[in-house]
């Protein structure tokens, strides 16, 4: 699995349901369109809880980063 994003970048995929944009530094926002340009995150339209989720392809990365440290 090619690594491509950085440490901070796979926390905020992981906790992209919980994330508020309002508390977000200009780092936070800039790696978080990173996520959105890369197709791992996308905005919700209806924003009942939280403004993204993540996408399938965001899914996949977080599945095989977890069988990858299960398997280490």
């Amino acid at each position: 699995m090619t690594r491509d994003l950085t440490d901070f970048q796979v926390a905020l995929l992981c906790a992209i349901e919980e994330h508020d944009d309002s508390e977000s530094t200009s780092d936070q926002k800039r790696d978080l369109e990173r996520l959105i340009a890369g197709g791992y995150v996308q905005r919700k339209a209806d924003r009942p809880g939280s403004a993204f989720a993540l996408t399938a392809k965001g899914a996949a990365f977080l599945g095989e980063l977890g069988a990858g440290l299960n398997e280490a």
